[in-house]
């Protein structure tokens, strides 16, 4: 008899790559991850899938596939709304070409937002024909009523953004993988807990 517990999975997760260009993402959003993704459980298909915003567009492809192209760096099961009906609507954007411009918008509002106080925005291709890894992750959430989704600006929240918002709310959000070597690349977390690991010390 088959595991019938993993078939209603759906989770959000956040990666990068031993890519340049993954590093340079990293670094221009100070961030411990390049790409964020909405993973489930596929009955007819019996088999895992992620569903992502890539260069060519937006997408669906294995978990078992994805897992040797990518680091997993952390992942989430929304816990305090349904997301079922959220993943179907969000399914029909497969094929949506990738919002490059939004993608340029979040790397420059993460480059001066250091220097920059006021909320940057530049929301200049809201396109239902265009998605970035992070936007349609906030896309799914907002359709089933995440609050900190609402909070979010689709076309310019980075996926580590997005990753430091998702860990503040432990109501919404349960924990299901963190991978701890590359979420101390995040400089915004690792200022957060410097306090807290110093008290630890003798």
């Amino acid at each position: 008899m088959k595991n019938t517990t993993r078939r209603t999975n759906i989770t959000i997760g956040f990666s990068t790559t031993r890519l340049v260009i993954s590093g340079i993402i990293r670094w221009a959003t100070r961030s411990s991850c390049s790409h964020s993704f909405i993973a489930f459980y596929d009955r007819d298909l019996d088999m895992r899938m992620v569903m992502q915003a890539q260069s060519w567009g937006f997408e669906l492809r294995p978990w078992k596939r994805w897992i040797r192209e990518n680091i997993l760096v952390a992942e989430f099961r929304p816990c305090s709304h349904p997301t079922e009906k959220a993943l179907q609507n969000i399914a029909h954007r497969l094929g949506t070409k990738f919002n490059y411009r939004s993608a340029i918008v979040i790397g420059i509002r993460s480059l001066i937002a250091k220097w920059y106080k006021n909320r940057f925005t530049l929301n200049i291709n809201q396109s239902p024909w265009k998605l970035t890894c992070s936007e349609a992750v906030i896309r799914f959430l907002r359709n089933a009523k995440y609050e900190t989704a609402s909070r979010l600006d689709p076309e310019t929240t980075s996926p580590g953004r997005l990753l430091r918002e998702i860990l503040k709310n432990k109501n919404e959000f349960k924990p299901v993988h963190l991978n701890k070597k590359y979420m101390a690349f995040d400089r915004a977390l690792r200022k957060k807990s410097t306090p807290r690991s110093n008290n630890k010390k003798n």
